[in-house]
């Protein structure tokens, strides 16, 4: 008789059964009566080899599940941001004009302090389902994900401030995002972009203001001969030519080719079909066994290009009421609402403390009170 007691001959909880104990349990043996004696141990076998694929990656078979059937919800989450971002900017614009008060805007760095952390901003409502169902027309007629960068609006919402000037020029990047196109075409707010920008005018002021007193008491350096020599290139064209000049002179001739080969590889990699290509081709694998239908094209790249697109637009769309019904739970439950995949800008300070204490040195240079109050 066997000293090891039935307890002990139990796997520990954290092992699979073994074959061993499969092979030997009667409760199995009794559901198998009814087939082939010769078959049973066999089928025991291959059950033991399931039960310990399960023990070992059950887990990560539910995972990888998961993510498919929800792998758009998250960048869905990300992208409905772009909502609050533009309520915001139409805001600032009417703030910047003296039309409205914002609690707790002192200075215009308060908005981009505010864009960089959305999520947390309270001056503006939440997304409401009216503004939702505007974001899914829009996600409705786009063809191309690019135009989705909801990140990126806070900078080309500064840039468009910045430089008012290029507003209008065909070759100006100045333009703003199809998303605010869309938006003031369907809510009749475009003139917010015309308004006047009397506070952002006013903070330029001081800030030149202090640059010239700080200018004026700064004593003379010493006149040195300026150096007719320009700067060593350290990229670009000009880079590479002077590389490609080196290469001749001091190197093998075989290091010159590899050197254009890898241009040549770069300037493929760069291009718009591999790109977008090998993006759309994920896309499509992620996809699973769904039909995607892909429409006749001259080139077929372009046409499966497309067929990626018109499918990751579509599964944006599609996870929007679940990513929503969350965003409202959240705010209903009291539960920080955080972007996820938002930019992380490490800074020492924020906007607000970066541009202060140059607008109030401004304004004591002038003769002003040292205060914000202007």
């Amino acid at each position: 008789m066997s000293d090891t007691s039935p307890d002990e001959a139990k796997p520990a909880a954290n092992e699979p059964r073994t074959e061993a104990d499969i092979l030997a349990d009667p409760r199995l043996r009794e559901l198998l009566a009814g087939y082939q004696p010769w078959s049973q141990d066999s089928f025991l076998k291959s059950y033991a080899h399931v039960l310990s694929d399960l023990h070992y990656q059950g887990e990560r078979y539910e995972a990888s599940l998961e993510y498919l059937l929800r792998q758009h919800d998250q960048e869905a989450y990300r992208q409905i941001w772009a909502i609050q971002h533009q309520k915001l900017f139409d805001l600032e614009c009417q703030w910047r004009a003296g039309l409205v008060t914002v609690p707790g805007a002192r200075l215009t760095a308060d908005f981009e302090d505010w864009h960089e952390a959305i999520a947390a901003c309270d001056v503006i409502a939440p997304i409401s389902p009216e503004e939702l169902a505007l974001f899914d027309a829009f996600l409705a007629q786009l063809t191309d994900p690019e135009d989705l960068e909801p990140d990126d609006l806070c900078h080309d919402f500064w840039r468009y401030r910045s430089y008012p000037d290029l507003h209008g020029e065909d070759d100006a990047d100045d333009t703003l995002t199809p998303w605010t196109d869309y938006w003031d075409m369907r809510r009749g707010t475009a003139y917010l972009r015309t308004l006047p920008n009397r506070r952002g005018e006013l903070e330029r002021h001081y800030e030149q203001a202090a640059y010239a007193e700080r200018r004026r008491q700064r004593a003379e350096a010493v006149a040195t001969p300026p150096d007719p020599r320009p700067n060593a290139p350290s990229y670009g064209p000009e880079f590479d030519t002077l590389v490609r000049e080196f290469l001749r002179r001091f190197e093998p001739a075989a290091k010159l080719r590899q050197f254009e080969t890898k241009k040549e590889l770069l300037a493929y990699e760069a291009s718009d079909n591999a790109g977008d290509l090998e993006v759309a081709l994920e896309r499509l694998q992620e996809a699973g066994q769904a039909v995607i239908p892909i429409e006749a094209h001259a080139d077929w790249r372009q046409a499966v290009i497309q067929a990626g697109n018109r499918y990751y637009l579509d599964q944006l769309r599609a996870a929007l009421p679940r990513v929503y019904e969350d965003y409202c739970q959240r705010i209903s439950l009291g539960i920080s609402l955080t972007p996820p995949r938002e930019k992380r800008r490490y800074r020492k300070c924020s906007h607000f403390e970066a541009d202060e204490p140059i607008i109030r040195e401004g304004r004591r240079a002038l003769g002003e009170p040292d205060d914000l109050n202007f």
